[in-house]
């Protein structure tokens, strides 16, 4: 299958912290083949300086200073991106440029650029210290899955490893979508994919490359809900077959639920050398209700080297 390029939205602030997804991205995909679109949102202007009165020189002179000092600092800003940008090995023809005034908080502004833009991503890193209001007041990941209904969010933390991915499966469409988005983002990558499921039945590990999958989990589905469980998983080994991975890159695995899934999922992707998750969000329930949901409130509170893909 031909790979096409990505492109990829990156907030930025200033700060290194908000340009370490950079080098996951480019773990993941040769600097060639992926554009980077970074955004900054400038502070409000203030309202002396916005109002439709007659101004005085003075207030002029403030204006301009003002206004010459913000384009300054954004251009540092920019030019401290594209140094480390480069350095890694992006050329410049793949990185953009976008800056406007910050109307709203961050996170909510970021999504609506990522949906106009129609990125296939937008990463950030997992906690960021920042001035910029939005990402220092509440949880950075609940103001952008609340916002990001369009575009997939990545969040990134420590040194995650891209030669493989989990998909957490359940039976629900939100598992198929973010099944999809992993696969277009991965076909071109080499990584291999678990469909990972978390269940109290079995009491031990089960693993199956998906055309076994009927025979070797024939004892687990023994009642209709587990039997739409594997129907799910057997979805989702499809769609990754649609993107042309060969089984040999899928295997279906279930793990025992021992009542605390969030953990029974991060511990075995952390023994199993697994760098991404991919978790789905159901909507009409709503982000909220997502977020309040323990398992992915934990793993989004938990995961440490490895990168969180959430998709709505």
């Amino acid at each position: 299958m031909l790979t096409l390029p990505k492109c990829i939205l990156l907030p930025i602030d200033g700060t290194i912290e908000s340009l370490r997804p950079v080098t996951f991205i480019s773990r993941l995909y040769p600097p060639s083949e992926v554009s980077l679109v970074l955004c900054y949102f400038t502070a409000p202007v203030p309202p002396a300086y916005s109002g439709g009165v007659v101004e005085s020189a003075e207030l002029l002179r403030k204006k301009r200073e003002f206004f010459q000092a913000q384009k300054q600092n954004v251009r540092r800003i920019f030019d401290q991106a594209r140094e480390v940008l480069l350095k890694t090995g992006f050329p410049e023809e793949s990185i953009r440029e976008h800056a406007e005034q910050r109307e709203m908080s961050v996170a909510k502004q970021a999504c609506i650029l990522a949906e106009m833009s129609k990125v296939d991503a937008v990463v950030v890193q997992k906690r960021i210290t920042s001035s910029l209001e939005g990402f220092i007041r509440g949880d950075l990941s609940s103001a952008l899955i609340e916002h990001c209904m369009e575009s997939p969010v990545w969040f990134t933390e420590g040194e995650a490893d891209t030669k493989k991915a989990a998909i957490c499966i359940v039976n629900e469409e939100a598992a198929l979508r973010v099944t999809d988005h992993a696969a277009y983002m991965l076909a071109g990558t080499g990584a291999d994919i678990t469909l990972l499921h978390a269940a109290k039945k079995p009491s031990r590990q089960l693993s199956c490359r998906p055309s076994d999958a009927l025979k070797e989990l024939a004892d687990y589905a023994d009642t209709p809900v587990r039997q739409d469980k594997v129907t799910y998983l057997l979805k989702a080994a499809a769609i990754l077959a649609e993107y042309g991975f060969d089984e040999s890159r899928v295997q279906i695995t279930l793990i025992p639920d021992r009542g605390d899934t969030a953990g029974e999922i991060l511990s075995w992707c952390a023994s199993n050398g697994i760098g991404i998750i991919g978790l789905g969000h159901c909507r009409p329930a709503g982000a909220w209700g997502f977020l309040k949901t323990s398992v992915t409130k934990k793993i989004l509170a938990d995961f440490k080297n490895v990168s969180v893909w959430v998709s709505q």
